[in-house]
């Protein structure tokens, strides 16, 4: 009987533990982003394509320069680049490129490849 009461205040204390840990505030989260959106520091970013498409397809970024990862892994080969002209990268299939942007507004970014696949750099 006593090793049995043992193992129930063992487990009881294991469960109080976990909803301790589990509960209270994370003060290093970031607010939510919507859907499809991601933001970041000057330190750099990623963008990657899948299916035709940019994911993020808005990414925020902070006003100067910024460099983006963007990673392709499509079969088939894409541009990014930017909507007034200042970045225009080719990247192949199963390739990763960095771009340093430099950007005082939001602006567009699209595949001149395929034109379907657009997306925002929102400067905040």
């Amino acid at each position: 009987m006593r090793g049995r009461r043992t193992i129930v205040a063992l487990a009881a204390s294991v469960g109080l533990l976990v909803a301790a840990c589990s509960s209270g505030s994370d003060s290093s989260t970031t607010p939510t982003e919507p859907a499809g959106s991601t933001s970041t520091s000057s330190g750099g970013a990623a963008i990657t394509i899948a299916n035709l498409a940019f994911d993020p397809s808005t990414l925020s970024v902070a006003s100067g320069s910024t460099t983006i990862t963007v990673t392709n892994n499509d079969s088939v080969t894409h541009t990014f680049t930017l909507d007034d002209g200042s970045v225009d990268q080719t990247i192949e299939a199963g390739q990763s490129v960095q771009v340093t942007v430099d950007l005082t507004k939001t602006t567009g970014f699209h595949c001149k490849i395929h034109p379907s696949m657009t997306g925002t750099l929102q400067v905040g």
